[in-house]
């Protein structure tokens, strides 16, 4: 049985009313009081709610009204301060959004869990550079990679297919990643850490999940074959529409070729360079998706 979504039980009374889950603007705090105080907000160890481990409401920075929340390290090696955003994600389709502050000469970390008890599982993390330099690793590889502006709020945003395992990451509307995503949105994981060199210090403001309250246009099966398969550097694919986006990603959800094809109703040939290995080979046209595995053997 698929978990019921936390947000929506906690947080708001329809669905169909809004397409807001939940939003959190820290307004309704003082500041001082610990992020710990809501129920969907826990320390990633048990006890440590009005400690050190704790996370505490700022009106040092805000992005709208007068409060957001700190995270900050003790040193450049991490902690203590360490609190997780309960989302319990397993199906559908979300924009999980917020605004955070790096001040300038600081840096700034968070993670996603895979479930809801911390550590079960890691999808992956983002690290904040004090250069002005992202990048999301997941599984030991660098899924995405972009920029951010020092000393001034900033909005990140996942946009997060569950049905069809997909995630898109953008700064400010800027795509930094799309990969695989195979697991449930358990939650996020703010932890006071930075880039390792310097200090973590940020502030996070105008938490946001939504969902569609309609989708127009369901995916639907795209139907196509390819081979050789086990394949060596190229694949012939055929299928319908001829027009298709075809991305092959790694096991690990790594985005490692993508091209547009115009004619693969009669046929067309796919070149790539890949090590051997499993992957994923996924065809996209408009509201239509399918995806296959593609075995490489030297």
């Amino acid at each position: 049985m698929k978990q019921f979504l936390l947000f929506s039980c906690l947080l708001i009374s329809s669905l169909a009313m809004s397409q807001a889950l939940y939003e959190e603007g820290f307004e309704d705090f003082t500041a001082g009081d610990y992020v710990s105080d809501s129920p969907v907000w826990i320390t990633w160890t048990n006890g440590q709610e009005g400690t050190n481990g704790d996370a505490q409401i700022s009106d040092e920075q805000a992005h709208t009204g007068a409060n957001s929340l700190h995270i900050y390290a003790g040193s450049a090696a991490g902690g203590p301060m360490d609190v997780v955003l309960l989302a319990g994600l397993e199906e559908g389709v979300y924009d999980a959004s917020m605004w955070m502050y790096v001040p300038d000469g600081s840096s700034a970390y968070y993670n996603v869990q895979e479930d809801m008890s911390p550590g079960v599982g890691w999808a992956f993390e983002a690290t904040f550079a004090f250069t002005g330099d992202m990048q999301v690793v997941m599984d030991g590889a660098t899924v995405g990679t972009g920029s951010f502006p020092l000393d001034t709020w900033f909005q990140v945003s996942h946009m997060l297919d569950l049905d069809n395992d997909v995630i898109t990451m953008t700064i400010d509307g800027t795509e930094v990643g799309t990969w695989t995503f195979d697991s449930s949105f358990g939650g996020v994981n703010f932890y006071g850490m930075g880039d390792g060199a310097t200090v973590g210090n940020y502030f996070v403001d105008d938490i946001a999940v939504t969902a569609p309250t309609q989708i127009e246009e369901p995916l639907n099966e795209l139907a196509f074959t390819f081979g050789p398969n086990p394949a060596v550097n190229f694949i012939n694919l055929k299928g319908q529409p001829d027009q298709a986006w075809v991305r092959i990603h790694a096991l690990n959800g790594q985005l490692v070729h993508e091209e547009l094809v115009t004619n693969m109703s009669r046929g067309q040939v796919i070149e790539f360079n890949l090590n051997e290995g499993i992957y994923f080979l996924e065809v996209n046209a408009g509201n239509q998706r399918s995806t296959q595995r593609l075995v490489v053997h030297h």
